[in-house]
């Protein structure tokens, strides 16, 4: 599971879209579940989420599906989701992606799963929905392998520095899906990853190892090549925007393993 110290911004947008007492409820909220207090958590979102606030109902969600302040419970994790997502909370349609994905929903269903992966990505602030929709997609989860459609997504979700879409689309840059092989962008991609956080791309699929791939990579790139992409990456990382750098306060992730560990990447 992804741990507290990740967050996400959409929590934040939508405070600040309802309002300034929504957005000192999401404050409060956040800074009980980051000092561990997850009964205030849940004593403070429990009376917004029943009045319709959807940012406080993906929260319960969140605190029932990891059992943070009560037992865990998929079934009502799920019911709070729901609720949220009918607002088209970004991160309330992610986490339920996960549950069809996974079969926490009750049920294992990939067409659902990739159905609500892409309404999460359709907002633009969810970039692991995006990776989500072109991790299912280049491996056929759900839909007809589509590799070209599934570099697209991969490429949103690693310009908003998504780890796992950064390697990903680094293995694709080297094997040629849904483009042609380019060991230069490969390599690029691979660093990118490397840069990021090692526990949530392990988290995303254990198989993802990148310093094994950018020594691979070394013995056939020159010296040069390597100088310039390492210039690159830092003139890009430097200039870079995600959707999680604007949020001072937002909760973490209701990720999972949606794939088994180890999972090979297919052509």
């Amino acid at each position: 599971m992804i741990v507290q110290r990740h967050f996400l911004l959409s929590l934040v947008l939508l405070g600040l879209a309802q309002g300034a007492s929504v957005l000192a409820e999401t404050d409060e909220g956040v800074s009980a579940l980051q000092r561990g207090d997850y009964s205030k958590a849940m004593e403070i979102w429990a009376p917004a989420a029943e009045a319709g606030q959807a940012a406080a109902q993906y929260s319960l969600g969140y605190l029932y599906q990891f059992g943070l302040g009560v037992s865990a419970d998929l079934g009502k994790a799920k019911e709070w989701y729901e609720k949220a997502a009918l607002a088209n909370n970004a991160d309330a349609l992610y986490a339920l992606g996960l549950m069809y994905e996974t079969g926490k929903s009750g049920r294992k269903d990939l067409n659902e799963a990739l159905r609500l992966y892409r309404k999460a990505a359709a907002s633009g602030q969810q970039a692991d929905a995006e990776y989500a929709v072109g991790r299912m997609i280049l491996r056929g989860r759900g839909v007809a392998r589509d590799p070209e459609e599934a570099i697209k997504w991969l490429k949103k979700a690693a310009e908003h520095n998504q780890s796992a879409a950064q390697y990903m689309l680094g293995a694709a840059c080297e094997a040629g899906w849904g483009l042609p092989a380019d060991p230069l962008a490969a390599y690029y991609w691979y660093r990118r990853s490397q840069n990021g956080d090692a526990v949530e791309l392990q988290e995303h699929d254990m198989a993802f190892q990148p310093q094994i791939a950018i020594d691979a990579l070394k013995r056939r790139l020159s010296a040069d090549d390597i100088r310039g992409i390492e210039a690159r990456i830092k003139k890009d990382e430097h200039a870079v925007k995600t959707p999680e750098a604007a949020a001072a306060k937002t909760l973490p992730r209701a990720m999972d393993l949606p794939v088994e560990a180890g999972e090979a990447l297919t052509r």
